[in-house]
């Protein structure tokens, strides 16, 4: 059996990896380079060279989808952040709305990728942002369905 304990640990757990995700995603936007204690990926250099697949060579659209791609991913964090903090705070119905429209973002952004990935051909990509995709629906699945009725939890 278990105890609302160990239900509310789960989806600390669950959370707290989201955030933690999205705020390393948001960082290796900023340090994109190796640095001390960090190896980030040059992501401008990176959509450079995507979009000059595509016959794009304007950096100034690959900058602008930098940033664009950086603001979807600070929003993802602020919303999982939200989660966290309501979950502190004991307040599940918020909680619940904050951590829903975070990983429906999540979904989005990766859903946006994947669409990315098939259109500059880049395979490596759309299997992990597939996979991070389907992590988030396993997330969800885990943070709301795991004790499935109170029957089966011990107070």
């Amino acid at each position: 059996m278990i105890t609302r304990l160990e239900s509310k640990v789960i989806q600390f757990g669950i959370i707290i990896f989201w955030f933690l995700f999205w705020l390393f995603n948001v960082i290796d936007k900023f340090i994109g380079d190796s640095t001390f204690f960090w190896v980030g990926k040059d992501r401008l250099a990176q959509f450079i060279k995507y979009f000059s697949s595509i016959g794009i060579e304007n950096p100034s659209v690959a900058f602008a989808f930098l940033v664009f791609v950086s603001i979807a991913e600070i929003i993802a964090l602020v919303l999982v952040a939200g989660a966290l903090w309501q979950l502190t705070r004991g307040n599940e119905q918020k909680t619940h709305q904050f951590f829903f429209w975070g990983i429906f973002f999540g979904l989005v952004i990766f859903s946006f990728f994947a669409i990315g990935d098939q259109i500059f051909g880049d395979r490596h990509e759309l299997l992990e942002h597939t996979t991070y995709w389907v992590a988030l629906i396993v997330s969800w699945g885990a943070y709301k369905y795991f004790p499935k009725s109170d029957n089966g939890i011990q107070q």
